[in-house]
């Protein structure tokens, strides 16, 4: 989809002021990313695992995607980075804001293409053909055989749902995103469904939760109030929106429903624990 000239820049604006923000303000109140990344993956690893035991996803399929899956992991599995206090620099934020903007519009405009591929991840085709030499083309071959029988029969919900998973492990993210909503709508919001959906809008997003993956989670809670990941990724909406209060409410909701001793559960109270740290820092001078 191509994005409107004035929402581009809003976003634009809106990610720079989480970038530029602690500079600006002179002390580092962000959350921890690398968590919010782990929790992601397990719930990608966790998602494999009952596509497994549903019998709609080839264990060989499935074990490609994992290794894929659990490689992102490892990586990310590494402590967040301390940040001591810092002086405010409200003129070098700005000043910075404005270079990156005007630089990225310069670039924009020569070499911009709204419509071309995702190259970072096509640019990986020898890193995974090392990790599975078979992966990338018994994937093709899958989903093109998937894509076929989808054709002939286009009311197939498990199918949309193998379809939609699969591509996102590719990071196909329009593929993927199509073929989600379509299981939604044929679903009729089921919940889990809505929620999944709402999942590959975030990671399309590049870890945004826009307007539409919101309107997604809030349909899994219309009808599931307990979602785990619509109450997971409302709360990370309220974080990007700067509203400390309601990411608390829906991060609290979430805890209620965790086991205890479980990484889920330790991931949610790290989050909680960020936001209160974040609220009790004193406004800088």
């Amino acid at each position: 989809m191509i994005l409107l000239a004035p929402a581009l820049v809003v976003l634009c604006v809106l990610v720079l002021g989480f970038v530029l923000w602690p500079l600006a303000r002179g002390r580092a109140a962000s959350a921890p990313r690398e968590s919010f990344a782990r929790a992601i993956y397990r719930d990608q690893l966790n998602e494999i695992a009952r596509d497994v035991d549903r019998g709609i996803v080839d264990p060989g399929q499935a074990e490609a995607a994992r290794r894929e899956v659990e490689r992102r992991l490892l990586a990310s599995d590494r402590p967040d980075a301390a940040r001591p206090p810092t002086k405010a620099q409200p003129i070098l934020a700005a000043a910075l804001g404005l270079g990156i903007l005007v630089v990225a519009a310069g670039f924009y405009l020569k070499l911009g293409t709204p419509a071309a591929t995702d190259e970072p991840y096509a640019g990986r085709a020898a890193e995974r053909a090392m990790a599975s030499g078979r992966m990338p083309v018994d994937l093709d071959k899958a989903v093109a055989g998937l894509e076929a029988k989808l054709a002939a029969n286009p009311d197939d919900l498990d199918g949309w749902l193998m379809l939609g998973r699969t591509e996102a492990v590719r990071q196909h993210w329009p593929k993927s995103v199509a073929a989600m909503r379509h299981a939604m709508e044929l679903s009729k919001d089921r919940p889990d469904i809505a929620a999944a959906y709402g999942q590959v809008l975030v990671m399309a997003d590049g870890g945004f939760v826009a307007s539409a993956a919101r309107d997604a989670f809030g349909a899994a809670l219309v009808k599931q109030p307990d979602n785990p990941q619509a109450l997971w990724y409302l709360g990370l909406a309220a974080v990007q929106d700067k509203n400390a209060d309601a990411a608390r409410i829906y991060w609290r909701r979430l805890l209620a429903t965790l086991p205890a001793g479980g990484d889920d559960r330790k991931t949610v109270e790290a989050a909680l624990a960020e936001l209160d740290r974040a609220s009790a820092s004193p406004p800088s001078k």
